[in-house]
């Protein structure tokens, strides 16, 4: 599980949200290529964080972090799916919104099953957590947008 990975989920990401031929369409394309590139890149997540990967380790703290930006994914997801179930009009903001939380846990997830903890871990962590209990961020470092933005 290298940046491998995180290139072809991204890559197919890309060239799959042009099927749709309306602007609606495409919205709700991408909404559905990224939960697939999340599910294809997370799909070993339970084994790893159980340590049943062999020369994968990752500390409490990297768990944390892992499970965090995995959740801002989740949520955005769960919101988008929701509105697409309703019939309701999906906003541009959102689905951008998914695609960067999608991005920030591929690197994040990408770089601690290689044993580096990203920056943009840190971000992803201090973002979600702010719901719970405050985190710190790293200066300079780009935040995906909050839950539940459409």
């Amino acid at each position: 599980m290298k940046n491998h990975a995180a290139a072809a989920c991204l890559v197919a990401l890309c060239g799959l949200c042009s099927c749709a031929q309306t602007a609606q369409g495409k919205l709700r394309q991408a909404v559905y290529d990224t939960a697939s590139a999340y599910h294809l890149l997370a799909s070993p997540m339970p084994d790893v964080m159980a340590g049943r990967v062999p020369g994968v380790s990752l500390s409490a703290g990297q768990k944390a972090l892992a499970r965090q930006a995995s959740q801002s994914v989740l949520n955005e997801l769960a919101a988008l799916e929701a509105s697409i179930q309703n019939n309701s009009t999906l906003a541009e903001t959102a689905v951008t919104a998914l695609q960067a939380d999608f991005a920030s846990f591929s690197t994040c997830w990408t770089g601690l099953t290689v044993g580096v903890t990203p920056s943009g871990c840190a971000t992803v962590a201090g973002t979600v957590a702010t719901t719970a209990t405050p985190a710190t961020t790293l200066a300079g470092a780009a935040a995906p947008a909050g839950t539940g933005s459409n």
